[in-house]
Formats: C-alpha cells, sequence, structure tokens
C-alpha cells in the first residue's frame, strides 16, 4: 500500500510544471538581435493573477501594432562611446545610443546619448550613477530587489527653445539649468508558471517592478544652483513623481523576455504588451463592431489633427491617444453615432510617435492607429 501510495505521488510530482531559474545565459551579448511585438490598449489578459507558482497566463490572443528589433553592437561602435568606458555592448538607433555592461549577475543600463527622449531638441549624455540593473542573475521565485539611480543632465540656456522655460522664476538671470531625475526600483518575483503568447508557450518567472521616477529643476546664476519649486508651463509640468508598474515574464531558454506588460494607472488593467516576436504580423487597424473605423487627418499632423469616425453605433465612447511606450497622455469621451468627426489642438504635445485608440462603453476597440506630429 505504502507502495503504491509513493509511486502515485511520484507520478503526480514528476508531471508538474518545474519552478525555474533564470541565470546570464539569457543577458543579450555583442551579436545579438532580440525580436518583440508590441500590443496598445490589449484586450483583457490575466497577467494580475494573485502571487504564487504552478500558475498559467495566456496571452495568445494578442494582436502586433507594431514589431521591432533591437541589435546589440560592440560598444567602441558608437559616436559617444568613449564616455562609457566601461560599456561591453551598445543599441545604436538612428536617435540615440544605449550602453550596456554585462557581468556574471548584471546586464545593466549605463547611459544613453542622442536626441533627448522628450523631443526637446537638444543633444544628451545622460550617465546613471549608480547604473540601472536591467537583468539580475540567478533569478529565482521569492527574489526582491531594490535600487537606486540618479541623473543629472545640465543644459545652457541657449540650447532649449523659450517655450520651456517662461515660467520659471528669475530666467532672465539664468545661464543654464539642471533636470535632476532619481529612479526608485522594487522588485519581487511573485509567480512562477507557463506564459503562452502568439506562436509560443514558455515557463516562466514574473517579476513585479514597481519604478517610482521623480524629476526636480536647479537653476544656476551668479547665486549658484538653486532648486526651482513646482509649477506649470514648458519644463515645469516635467517635475514631480511618476510611478510605473509593469509585469516582467522571462524565461531560463530565450533572451528576449517573454512578455513586458505595462498596467494602466489604475493598476486593473494594461496599457500596453511587448513580447517575444515568433513571427507575428503587424496590425495596424482593428475594426470592430461592423464596419466601424476611426482615421486620423491629417497624418502626419502639426497645429491639429481630426479624427474622422465612420458607421458607429449609438454608444459612448472613449478617444484615447498614448505615447509610443504605451503611456496614455490624452482622453475624451463622446456619445456619437453614425459619422463624427473630433478636432484636436495639439499646441500640447511634442513631436513624435503617438497612437490613438477608440473604444465603446463596454470596451471594444474600434481602431487603434499610429499618428505622428511634426513640428517647424
Amino acid at each position: 500500500m505504502k507502495q503504491m501510495l509513493l509511486a502515485a505521488f511520484s507520478a503526480l510530482c514528476f508531471n508538474l510544471p518545474a519552478q525555474i531559474t533564470v541565470t546570464s545565459m539569457t543577458f543579450p551579448a555583442v551579436g545579438d538581435t532580440l525580436r518583440y511585438a508590441r500590443t496598445f490598449n490589449p484586450p483583457n489578459i490575466n497577467f494580475l493573477t494573485p502571487p504564487g507558482g504552478n500558475q498559467f497566463w495566456d496571452f495568445s490572443g494578442l494582436n502586433s501594432d507594431e514589431t521591432f528589433e533591437v541589435a546589440y553592437s560592440p560598444a567602441n561602435e558608437g559616436q559617444s562611446s568613449g564616455s562609457f568606458p566601461g560599456a561591453e555592448t551598445a543599441v545604436i538607433g538612428t536617435t540615440g545610443e544605449s550602453y550596456y555592461n554585462i557581468t556574471a549577475a548584471k546586464f545593466e543600463l549605463l547611459g544613453y546619448a542622442g536626441s533627448d527622449p522628450a523631443n526637446f531638441g537638444v543633444q544628451v549624455l545622460a550617465k546613471f550613477a549608480p547604473p540601472l540593473i536591467e537583468r539580475r542573475s540567478p533569478m529565482n521565485f521569492f527574489d526582491i530587489n531594490q535600487q537606486v539611480a540618479d541623473l543629472s543632465l545640465p543644459f545652457s540656456i541657449e540650447d532649449l527653445p523659450d517655450s520651456l522655460l517662461g515660467n520659471i522664476p528669475g530666467i532672465q538671470f539664468v545661464d543654464s539649468i539642471r533636470v535632476r531625475i532619481n529612479y526608485q526600483r522594487l522588485e519581487a518575483v511573485d509567480g512562477w508558471g507557463t506564459l503562452n503568447i502568439p506562436g509560443g508557450q514558455y515557463p516562466v518567472l514574473r517579476e513585479k517592478r514597481t519604478e517610482y521616477t521623480t524629476t526636480a529643476l536647479d537653476v544656476h546664476s551668479f547665486l549658484g544652483w538653486i532648486p526651482v519649486p513646482g509649477g506649470s508651463g514648458g519644463l515645469l509640468d516635467f517635475l514631480g513623481t511618476d510611478t510605473t508598474v509593469v509585469y516582467r515574464f522571462l524565461s531560463n531558454t530565450e533572451k528576449e523576455e517573454i512578455a513586458i506588460v505595462t498596467a494602466n494607472s489604475e493598476l486593473n488593467g494594461a496599457e500596453s504588451v511587448r513580447y517575444k516576436n515568433n513571427g507575428t504580423t503587424p496590425v495596424f487597424h482593428i475594426n470592430a463592431p461592423g464596419s466601424a473605423s476611426i482615421q486620423a487627418y491629417p497624418n502626419p499632423a502639426t497645429e491639429w489633427v481630426r479624427f474622422d469616425c465612420s458607421n458607429l453605433p449609438p454608444d459612448d465612447y472613449t478617444l484615447k491617444i498614448f505615447s509610443i511606450i504605451g503611456k496614455e497622455i490624452w482622453k475624451n469621451n463622446y456619445t456619437m453615432s453614425g459619422n463624427k468627426s473630433i478636432r484636436l489642438d495639439l499646441n500640447d504635445f511634442k513631436k513624435g510617435t503617438y497612437f490613438y485608440s477608440l473604444e465603446d462603453r463596454r470596451g471594444n476597440i474600434i481602431g487603434t492607429k499610429r499618428l505622428v506630429v511634426v513640428k517647424p
């Protein structure tokens, strides 16, 4: 009897999925090209399950809004490699270069050089102090890590447009400014199990990463560096603390993160999902229900854009605009039916690429498309 029970227990255990350990073998290295797809404003996916093991997450119904590649080159091929002497590899893009260091325990971001990410139209050289750890090894269930990093970005007044400086007190006496950014991360590996994505199924660990980003501003004059209090308008709109929560699903075999889900501000759904591209095809336009649709004109847009909605069933609708990283930056509600045009002034939008989405009261997506904003 004991032998029968032992045999049954052993069979049960051997059929359970195993808890994995993620090691440095999955760190990106020189010569790697990682392939990803991304979905903005995705349908409901079950990423917000309670902490625990032997879970199953199903993202197989995702349709990609865009696909892209991340290529890791030798650091010395970058134009700014001399500013990052410890870097082993770099991601060299058309607008900037990101530099990384790789050890047996850490894959860490040293900094960035190139066009500023906020599209102010200036060049920056940004170094994290200390480097920002993007991946760790080994990674196991129940791991908890904290890290703090800072960036300091000095600018000459002549380098910035007047529209960013007008509301800064005493700006007529200022010769330069300094943007200080503090990053605080709390990372907890709170789950393990199996994840389905389009074209594949993987054993994974789930890591919840909560990041607090605090932006402060100093001005320099004959009095030295002086902190600027909060306010509104221009650069002052960027001051304060933002909180971002992402869930990262990593395997012990693939160099791509299997999925990275950015939670919405209410922490009850997803703003975007980036996932390993197993050959999915970008879908830039999703029509539902029926022949309802939305189209932006002009696109690219400069001062204004008009959203033309067609064949809408009578309902309440929400029009949303997202940044390229999936952060919601504008939305408004409308009661519409049939054909309707919505005009939006773009004075408060920076130049760059955005996504817009229209959904009905039940959350059905009428359309998700790309919007490009250009400035003179």
